[in-house]
């Protein structure tokens, strides 16, 4: 069968959109009208021929990123860092954040980012009584290293962002392109999302300003929990 490159692919779902929007036809349905045109019988079947040598969104040459953290050194990393000395210093959470390491291009994908983010929590999980604050490491590190939100963008393709709303495991909060950060892309139909969303909020949310992960050990076990089922869902993808 014949392979697509990514500009076709592309190609493929503006023509999906337009038929979707011109009509009543189901997004996915429109996806697989396209693909049998073009002698495949349904859109997944197409994707797993596509030409993946010129497309952006793979680092498939690179290792995935991994979480190694000892429970001790997790211990450490809750913990309050020492009053800045001498005029001019960063103030105590300002100096909190910056032992965080900006991990946003180093994930190789939707999965490994999600995947870290499991190893994280379950090393967090080891300590048997935590309490976060501002100044402590490990308060930045969550809000910047954990997916928070798996932001729309088009064509059913989101991007997995950080509490700030930047892309998972970037610290500062500068501007920052989704489309710069393809690797963070994926995939989902909108009823998936459900299954992966805390309650009470918009699909696509692991967590709100109610129960983020660094507020309780049961917050965190809870957040844990929608982790592995958007790992699921990615793995399936």
């Amino acid at each position: 069968m014949v392979s697509f490159s990514h500009a076709q692919i592309e190609q493929f779902k503006r023509e999906a959109k337009q038929i979707h929007r011109a009509s009543t036809t189901p997004h996915s349905q429109a996806l697989d009208r396209i693909a049998i045109e073009h002698g495949y019988s349904n859109w997944s079947l197409l994707m797993k021929h596509r030409d993946v040598r010129d497309s952006p969104k793979t680092k498939s040459s690179q290792t995935p990123l991994r979480f190694n953290r000892s429970p001790e050194l997790m211990r450490k990393a809750l913990l309050k860092v020492p009053e800045p000395v001498g005029g001019g210093k960063p103030t105590r959470f300002e100096f909190a954040q910056q032992q965080v390491n900006n991990f946003s291009k180093d994930f190789v994908s939707p999965q490994n980012a999600v995947e870290f983010s499991i190893d994280y929590m379950d090393c967090l999980l080891t300590v048997p009584r935590f309490k976060l604050h501002s100044d402590a490491p490990a308060y930045w590190e969550m809000r910047s290293w954990l997916p928070y939100f798996c932001q729309p963008l088009e064509d059913g393709i989101y991007i997995i962002v950080n509490r700030n709303y930047k892309p998972v495991g970037q610290v500062s909060k500068d501007w920052a392109k989704y489309e710069e950060f393809p690797y963070l892309h994926a995939r989902f139909e909108d009823a998936l999302r459900k299954r992966f969303t805390v309650k009470g909020s918009q699909d696509g949310y692991l967590f709100n300003d109610g129960c983020p992960p660094w507020h309780s050990r049961q917050d965190a076990t809870a957040y844990l929990t929608r982790l592995r089922l958007l790992s699921t869902e990615l793995s399936g993808s």
